[in-house]
């Protein structure tokens, strides 16, 4: 909207909400944008909203995870070496022998929105978010998926360990849903 609409919206003078949307602009909440010129007079200046810094931090984040995907399936690694590279990771993660409920709130931490699914214990884990659709839909995504499973079992190992994962279903990345299966096993003596 140029000042104008904006002082017409709001039913103000146009050069006090001018002086207002300059101080927008210098806090980083608005964006002034000049038309190129076209004909006489000064060209006319817009204002927006500025974007997010978190949104622009997403969009940064789904790109490096694309690039990744794109390096990683250049290297030619394949998924027992993704997998345990995920269990190496995941083992850093959690806090040591913190429990099931350790093992939820790494998840948690990791941005997987996971809740426990009713059923004999251990309760398998629902991730209800993938933090990395875009990498997932990206050529060569299918390894994000075996990366996770390792991350799991890293997880699960450090935090739980009578516990393991015997399983990671995968399901759409867009919605979510994707069930990690727990079993208990005794701890070898």
């Amino acid at each position: 909207m140029t000042a104008q609409e904006v002082a017409d919206a709001l039913g103000r003078h146009h050069t006090s909400v001018r002086a207002q949307l300059a101080a927008l602009e210098e806090a980083g909440v608005a964006e002034g944008i000049t038309d190129p010129p076209s004909g006489r007079g000064r060209p006319v200046r817009r204002y927006v909203l500025a974007a997010d810094p978190g949104d622009r931090e997403a969009v940064g984040h789904r790109e490096l995870v694309r690039l990744l995907m794109g390096l990683v399936s250049g290297t030619g690694l394949g998924a027992e070496e993704m997998e345990r590279f995920g269990e190496g990771q995941g083992w850093g993660i959690p806090v040591e022998g913190g429990g099931l409920a350790e093992v939820r709130l790494a998840f948690e931490r990791l941005g997987f929105g996971p809740r426990e699914e009713a059923g004999p214990a251990p309760a398998d884990l629902v991730l209800a978010r993938c933090p990395f659709a875009d990498g997932v839909e990206a050529p060569g995504g299918e390894l994000i998926c075996v990366l996770h499973r390792g991350l799991a079992r890293g997880i699960v190992a450090r935090a739980a360990p009578g516990v393991v994962v015997t399983d990671l279903i995968a399901r759409h990345p867009r919605r979510g849903g994707c069930r990690l299966v727990l079993e208990e096993r005794p701890c070898p003596r």
